[in-house]
């Protein structure tokens, strides 16, 4: 816990004193100095910062751990470039003399020169690549890692001579450095961000041509770094696998081949001991073969004649034997073709009786051959005076080692002179029913975890470890090695791709939109003169050349658009409710709705009808956007609704299946917010639904008017699959309920203040005893009163129903009224 709150400490210093000098600049006269005195100030005070980070370094393992970097790259990201390169400097130069007293020697040359690249990295990229602005928190987030990744990278480069001692140093610092460093300048643009903007509060959803380009570029060449980087991560784990595997299979097939040979050479030696004396004899009886297996200590010996019978043996149950009869046998058939004439056979079991473990070797006699074997005792015996030390100078790599066991799982030989201690004393436990020969397997050898594999030689198992940090450390090596390059070619790639589009394109194109703007503005007598290359000057000539016919038909088309729209707009009123009262003889209910576009046509709307003869319903909508293509869709809108309300359908099926129709071949992407109920006259059951439309106002009966809070679905022909739901609410009688569409609250006046939801609700209850008619007109003319001289923005629709009473039945006709 003291570590990590030291670690903690280190990385806030740099984030509190961003968000103090950002702080210091706006609200006191630090501001009002030079841009190049308060660069130097603001340098030296970061400079500073840098220094404290290095000779307040943490030790985690034996690694210092310093949130040094931190500083320059916030001072140039945030404050400038030339903040950030004076401060790099400063930490830079000092780092390099902290190491005479006391700061790490064996880093110093790579810690100083990146300490230097941090400043001159954030002062480049602040004025390239972020048109001397401060970067966001992500593109900060990642210069940062850029930067101590290349400081790991330097610290090998830097030690070539001593990999080993380079990169555990860099294993240890790698992710503290990076992430410390990384979400000090994280945080640190974020506050400063918060801070700055926090009195803007807009969301702008469209970006800039350099934003977005930057944003998939920075996709591309992330998701391009992960494939190469997962690609080499498993090419090396396989090498390292392979390797591995390559490497034990090759000290066993060395010790197999040493055991082996050490084995052959004795019983050959011993049968051609035996091959001479029983030459040597004329008549050879059993007796005589019995002495020499006394003499030379063997297990047995057999004499076959050229037929491959075995005519004598000092085992009776082989005499008369036929070499031929099983494979182990067969093998020394090719001591009678004449050209063979010795052969050894590995320690195996015999032909005749699988029960018996023996090794043989044959020499060949004029009349047939001779054949000896040990048996397990004698072989042992025999094998055990070869073996014994044979693995005692043998490395498995730099590290590993070779144990050899006897089939009682005693050690033969080591490195640790364990001899005849069982193999249990090692750590390795082999189930040989699960672990097959040659197959590679862990085990914690000698208190270390290994890779260990064996095989069986002669009766022997020959086992080969080798420490899994020895071979972890190659491919970790690579590994580190590879992801710090990748992510430095990648991050340069990024950089240098981003500022050659950027001056061949984005600026160009900025150019052109400059002067788009003035053409779209009114003025027409702007010529666009963008010629760095062909492309630019051929749309430079198109638009000028567009600009010219639009003139001509400016004048021509606005006498005819006058004339059309007015036309739309009488034929727009014409499809709403447009009589009040609506309903003369109905007395359960009092409505009113009105419409005021902000153009010729607009995109709200309202209705209500009646379902039956107790069923009113009523709502109130608005469709994205302005003009004759919001009329248009506002048109197709009510008449699609009213239909699908007029078939019975529930009000959230109403707005469901009029959603899926709406979507299909919305090309213009518009929308539609809607809010609708449905009023039982009889109870005063309201059953309604809400399709991403403001709250209406509800006023209950000597109370005051309160908004209706309720979750909001979707907009209409947002988006398919969409399905609403149903909400209810019940009215009493004198209850009212007051729709809207957002061209009420959002009315501006000309300090672009909006009318706001809380005046719209003190006017109402400010005027309760109003029918709906006036209450309609009231706010009207309040919003009018507020906006002033401003233009009005967008259409102002407003639905007032008050329910009076519950109908009376009839009792003789047994109908409503």
């Amino acid at each position: 816990m003291p570590m990590f709150m030291k670690l903690s400490l280190m990385a806030a210093v740099p984030v509190i004193f961003s968000v103090l000098m950002y702080l210091i600049d706006k609200k006191t006269g630090f501001n009002k100095l030079k841009y190049i005195y308060k660069q130097i100030i603001i340098g030296l005070v970061f400079g500073i910062i840098a220094i404290c980070g290095t000779e307040f370094g943490v030790n985690v393992e034996g690694a210092t751990i310093n949130v040094r970097n931190a500083a320059p790259l916030c001072a140039g990201l945030i404050f400038g470039a030339p903040a950030g390169i004076i401060s790099g400097v400063i930490g830079g130069i000092e780092r390099f003399y902290a190491a005479f007293w006391g700061a790490g020697a064996y880093t110093q040359i790579a810690c100083s020169i990146t300490t230097v690249l941090a400043g001159v990295l954030a002062a480049v990229t602040r004025k390239f690549l972020f048109d001397n602005k401060k970067a966001s928190w992500f593109y900060g987030l990642v210069i940062a890692i850029l930067t101590e990744v290349f400081d790991m990278l330097m610290i090998f480069l830097t030690n070539l001579s001593d990999v080993h001692n380079a990169f555990t140093i860099v294993r240890k610092c790698t992710f503290l450095m990076i992430s410390l460093n990384a979400l000090a300048v994280m945080f640190a643009i974020l506050l400063v961000s918060f801070i700055g903007n926090y009195k803007r509060r807009e969301r702008h959803d469209i970006r800039r041509i350099s934003q977005t380009f930057s944003r998939w570029l920075l996709l591309c060449v992330s998701v391009a770094f992960v494939i190469t980087i997962s690609f080499s991560m498993f090419l090396q784990s396989q090498l390292t696998q392979s390797y591995t595997l390559e490497l034990l299979n090759l000290n066993i097939d060395d010790v197999k081949a040493d055991i082996s040979d050490a084995s052959d050479e004795n019983l050959l030696n011993l049968t051609k001991l035996i091959a001479n004396d029983i030459s040597s004899q004329d008549d050879i009886s059993e007796n005589y073969l019995n002495e020499l297996k006394e003499k030379y200590d063997v297990a047995e010996i057999n004499i076959v004649d050229k037929r491959g019978i075995i005519i004598l043996s000092t085992y009776d149950a082989f005499i008369n034997y036929n070499m031929n009869g099983g494979e182990q046998s067969e093998e020394f058939l090719v001591l009678l073709d004449g050209e063979t004439k010795e052969f050894v056979q590995k320690y195996r079991p015999t032909a005749s009786d699988s029960s018996i473990m023996r090794k043989y070797a044959g020499v060949a006699l004029d009349s047939g051959f001779v054949q000896v074997a040990y048996d397990a005792q004698r072989f042992q015996r025999d094998i055990d005076k070869q073996v014994i030390g044979i693995t005692r100078n043998r490395h498995v790599g730099e590290n590993g080692s070779i144990i050899i066991a006897n089939e009682k799982w005693e050690i033969v030989s080591d490195r640790k002179d364990n001899d005849g201690e069982n193999i249990g004393v090692t750590g390795i436990s082999i189930d040989t029913d699960n672990t097959a020969q040659e197959e590679c397997f862990t085990a914690e050898v000698y208190g270390q975890q290994c890779y260990c594999m064996y095989v069986v030689s002669e009766g022997y198992y020959v086992i080969a470890v080798i420490p899994q940090d020895e071979v972890e450390f190659s491919k970790d090596l690579s590994i580190y090695i590879t992801a710090f390059m990748l992510f430095i070619v990648f991050g340069a790639l990024f950089i240098i791709v981003y500022l050659l589009i950027k001056k061949l394109i984005v600026n160009n194109i900025r150019k052109i939109n400059n002067s788009l703007a003035e053409i779209t503005g009114g003025n027409l007598d702007v010529t666009v003169d963008v010629r760095s290359n062909e492309e630019f000057a051929s749309l430079s000539d198109d638009i000028n050349s567009t600009v010219v016919t639009l003139k001509g038909y400016i004048a021509e088309a606005a006498a005819r658009i006058d004339k059309e729209l007015e036309f739309a707009k009488t034929i727009q009123y014409s499809a709403l409710p447009s009589v009040f009262p609506p309903y003369p003889n109905r007395t359960e209910f009092d409505i009113y709705a009105s419409m005021t576009t902000a153009k010729e046509v607009g995109g709200d709307f309202y209705d209500f009808y009646l379902l039956s003869e107790s069923r009113l319903a009523f709502l109130i909508a608005d469709v994205s956007g302005k003009g004759i293509p919001a009329a248009m869709f506002m048109m197709t809108s009510k008449t699609l609704i009213k239909s699908l309300a007029e078939a019975g359908n529930e009000i959230n099926d109403v707005f469901t299946l009029a959603n899926e129709k709406l979507c299909e071949n919305n090309d213009a992407g518009m929308f539609v917010t809607a809010w609708m109920g449905i009023l039982d006259l009889k109870t005063g059951h309201v059953d309604f639904a809400n399709a991403g439309h403001n709250p209406p106002l509800i006023r209950r009966k000597d109370g005051s008017f309160e908004y209706l809070k309720c979750r909001a679905g979707f907009v209409l022909a947002g988006m398919d699959g969409i399905v609403y739901g149903k909400n209810e609410l019940r009215l009493e009688p004198g209850d009212e309920i007051f729709l809207y569409t957002d061209g009420v609250t959002e009315a501006t006046d000309i300090q672009e203040n909006a009318y706001g939801e809380d005046r719209l609700l003190r006017l109402l209850n400010e005027n309760k005893c109003v029918d709906s008619k006036s209450l309609c007109e009231l706010v009207k003319n309040d919003i009018d009163r507020f906006a002033g001289d401003a233009p009005q923005f967008d259409d102002i629709t407003m639905l007032s129903l008050k329910y009076n009473n519950k109908m009376k039945e009839d009792k003789n006709e047994g109908i409503n009224r």
